[in-house]
């Protein structure tokens, strides 16, 4: 007996990937209900309801995402839901899947299919509440007596905007039941709970919901017990109140990065803003924990960068799809969104596009924001290829694995080396900036090349090369 312990926890340590591991990996986020389905369903939908996505879709397409370059993808909650819980948040019964999603074999076998393709699968979890908004919780397992939960208050938005964990740790949001992590047996069952899903379907990672809603000293102990790379969403954009979370948590949502980029590509802050910034998120969180942290250009519970950005002014035919449709995509949109996903794909931190940004996707607020994607799976679209060209050369350089270098910085430009990668940015839509770049880490003679238009090529002369970047562009530069 004592044999078969210790052979299991070897066997559990050896497939646990590490938050190390997972620095070099791109994740591909989807939700399991709206990338594709296997059974034919409509591409039409009422999002606020299940519209048919399935883990035999996902299987069917898992050439779509590696193809792009990515060997991780992002999964949504696996577990049984409360009635039009598309989801996932909604947990009913923690020991059960969604069978809406396809039977507990067949979310094995997408894992068995993602493994064998190097694709690692990172699942996202709730710890915080059960899927019921009222007080009657006998469906709810293994949490069915009241005693498993704080007493009935509502988290108000003063709460969220003061930082006021008192309410925020106890009470509901958006009236979920909240479950009580000081009762002995809830964060027991949540830890025996959460070490349980990972050893029975062989995730690589979790993605935690709603961590400040729990006390830390929880987290670290649920963290712990899952044994694999864990990423937390705190939906703030503070520093200061973020970093408190960092230690019991691997890393977090990037969320201060996800609010700079759109301040400096969407409303035009200075480059140099980036700048700041950095200094100020290595002081906040230590430069240790930056390569830990998800970056992400747009995610489910944000209207997409490209309905933000939407104006009344539409010079081009390019169409939306989804439930913005009647929109079209102009030339400054789609390269403000380029810029914002190729910074997210190469700075420090671990890349995590949402589905649907490959074909310019442009939802609204939730649900809008959750459009089906099977009847848009165009690996020939412009943004899929310009998302596979950067991931390849990612993994070329073996850019993740080395340290964000600032090369340049002023007003219009932005620059950094991952390695021998080298990204540059610009705000600049209606002009042509040329720069010089002196601080870097080439030899004498070496020729650049930009990743994107292979003819586009400088050589390091007297140890400087240009840089010209035409009205907004990205440039990407790898040596030849």
């Amino acid at each position: 007996m004592i044999k078969y312990i210790i052979l299991s926890f070897c066997i559990f340590q050896v497939l646990s990937k590490t938050k190390d591991e997972w620095k070099s990996r791109t994740v591909y986020q989807l939700l399991t209900d709206r990338f594709a389905t296997s059974t034919g369903k409509s591409s039409s939908c009422n999002l606020s309801k299940y519209c048919g996505g399935d883990y035999k879709g996902i299987i069917n397409n898992l050439d779509y995402i590696t193809n792009m370059g990515f060997d991780a993808i992002w999964i949504s909650p696996v577990n049984d839901n409360y009635d039009n819980g598309y989801h996932g948040y909604w947990y009913r019964n923690m020991y059960d899947v969604n069978k809406n999603f396809g039977t507990s074999q067949d979310l094995k076998n997408l894992v068995t299919a993602c493994h064998n393709k190097g694709v690692w699968v990172m699942v996202d979890v709730v710890a915080n509440h059960m899927g019921n908004t009222n007080q009657d919780y006998s469906q709810n397992y293994p949490f069915n007596s009241s005693s498993h939960y704080h007493d009935y208050c509502i988290i108000s938005d003063n709460d969220f905007n003061t930082h006021n964990l008192a309410n925020i740790q106890k009470c509901r949001l958006a009236g979920l039941a909240d479950l009580n992590q000081d009762n002995t047996f809830v964060a027991n069952e949540l830890i025996k709970w959460i070490k349980w899903l990972i050893t029975e379907y062989q995730f690589d990672g979790i993605r935690i919901d709603t961590v400040m809603m729990v006390k830390t000293d929880f987290w670290t102990k649920f963290t712990n017990s899952a044994g694999v790379y864990s990423v937390g969403e705190v939906f703030d954009g503070d520093m200061g109140f973020l970093k408190q979370f960092l230690g019991p948590i691997n890393g977090l949502l990037n969320y201060p990065l996800f609010y700079t980029l759109r301040d400096v590509f969407l409303h035009n802050k200075g480059m140099n803003t980036l700048e700041s910034f950095f200094n100020n998120i290595a002081n906040s969180f230590g430069k240790a924990n930056l390569p830990y942290m998800g970056n992400f250009n747009d995610n489910h519970d944000n209207a997409r960068f490209l309905n933000d950005a939407v104006t009344g002014y539409i010079p081009e035919d390019f169409e939306f799809y989804g439930e913005n449709s009647n929109f079209t995509v102009t030339a400054l949109k789609k390269l403000q969104f380029k810029a914002i996903t190729a910074f997210t794909l190469t700075s420090v931190g671990i890349p995590m596009i949402y589905y649907g940004s490959e074909q310019f996707y442009a939802g609204g607020n939730d649900p809008n924001n959750r459009e089906v994607l099977w009847n848009h799976l165009d690996q020939t679209s412009e943004m899929y290829k310009f998302i596979k060209v950067i991931n390849e050369a990612r993994k070329t350089t073996k850019a993740a694995s080395q340290d964000q270098i600032q090369r340049y910085a002023d007003a219009d430009v932005y620059a950094f080396t991952r390695g021998t990668l080298f990204a540059a940015f610009s705000n600049k839509y209606d002009k042509q900036i040329v720069k010089s770049i002196t601080y870097h880490p080439y030899a004498e003679g070496t020729s650049l090349c930009n990743i994107f238009y292979a003819t586009d090529c400088v050589k390091v002369t007297n140890g400087a090369f240009p840089l010209y970047l035409n009205y907004g562009e990205v440039k990407i530069f790898i040596p030849k």
